[in-house]
């Protein structure tokens, strides 16, 4: 868990974990987890969207009158936005259409944004606008934006999505997530504007980060999933050991000792038979140069050696990164020879 260096490669406290990481999407749970249902506290009316597979963001405007979103983790990086404003004119799409294209075509210009091949058209009943913006600044970026828009009653909405480096293959993103969207202007709902997430959906997020070594967002999403879990257990055990060893490991990365240390003293109460987390305490006291307070936490890791989690390998302590202050010592190398002669 270096922080000190660039670290081009995992050492052996990272080397088991790529395949547990990857099988996830395989064994996760396949619910649509990337349903949104926005709405306006007060106001009746919802825009109901599927952004797949990543964590949106919702919000509601300081003066009330509009709810926002943003969507911008997803593995094709289509950034979606969406907007639902309570509005004070005879609502129809192509209405807002009128009312808001204009404005947004404005500011792009202002900033010196090169607008091509501007298209406008309906599409059940979707007001659309699509377009092309080839660069920025010099940088070619062949962006594709689409502009969609719907009206009903006193509610606006708009929906953008754009695609940065865009192949006409990429087309079926955009006509995807509009063929979900819906403005349902008899609709209520809780002021809960995303779907409760359960831990196994913030373990997948996390380790979508871990794989692309992207750790402080890893663990952000990992704590989560801790969070939850802390309230209420779904995890099996072993996905349970998965998440408490990433999430301290992600900490460690990233430079936070104290997080890792804590992540891994929590997973020790609730699983004191399960080795790696007493390997990994090792580490995190090997990066904070305690010796014997590694060799104390190793000692207990190789006692419970047996029970770790089919597939996995145990670490040797001597090839890993992390005991790297102690390597040359005889004290730490006698101590951990006898220990793998157990």
């Amino acid at each position: 868990m270096s922080h000190n260096r660039k670290r081009t490669r995992p050492s052996g406290c990272f080397l088991r974990y790529s395949a547990l990481i990857l099988i996830l999407p395989a064994n996760a749970q396949q619910a649509d987890r990337g349903l949104v249902r926005m709405t306006i506290p007060g106001v009746k009316g919802v825009l109901e969207l599927n952004v797949g597979p990543t964590t949106p963001e919702v919000r509601t405007r300081p003066d009330g009158l509009e709810s926002q979103m943003r969507a911008l983790g997803r593995e094709d990086h289509l950034l979606i936005t969406a907007f639902l404003q309570h509005v004070k004119f005879p609502a129809s799409a192509e209405r807002c259409r009128a009312e808001w294209w204009p404005g947004t075509e404005k500011g792009s210009r202002s900033r010196n944004i090169k607008l091509e091949h501007i298209h406008q058209s309906m599409d059940n009943e979707i007001a659309r606008v699509e377009y092309t913006v080839p660069e920025v600044a010099g940088q070619p970026i062949k962006q594709k934006s689409l502009h969609a828009y719907l009206g009903n009653g006193d509610l606006c909405a708009e929906i953008h999505m754009s695609k940065v480096l865009f192949v006409p293959e990429e087309q079926k993103l955009f006509e995807d997530v509009l063929a979900a969207v819906r403005l349902l202007p008899d609709d209520t709902v809780s002021q809960t504007a995303v779907p409760s997430r359960d831990a196994m959906y913030f373990l997948e997020q996390g380790s979508r980060s871990y794989v692309q070594r992207d750790y402080p967002t890893a663990a952000q999403q990992y704590q989560r999933a801790l969070d939850l879990e802390k309230d209420h257990r779904i995890l099996s055990q072993d996905l349970f050991r998965v998440l408490v060893d990433n999430l301290g490991m992600s900490y460690g990365i990233s430079g936070n000792l104290p997080k890792a240390k804590e992540t891994f003293e929590y997973g020790i109460t609730q699983d004191a038979e399960y080795p790696i987390f007493y390997y990994n305490m090792a580490c995190t006291y090997g990066e904070m140069g305690k010796m014997d307070e590694s060799l104390e936490q190793l000692r207990l890791a190789y006692k419970y050696k047996t029970n770790i989690i089919a597939g996995e390998r145990f670490p040797d302590p001597l090839k890993d990164d992390s005991f790297r202050k102690f390597v040359n010592d005889d004290k730490f190398v006698h101590a951990v020879r006898e220990m793998q002669k157990q």
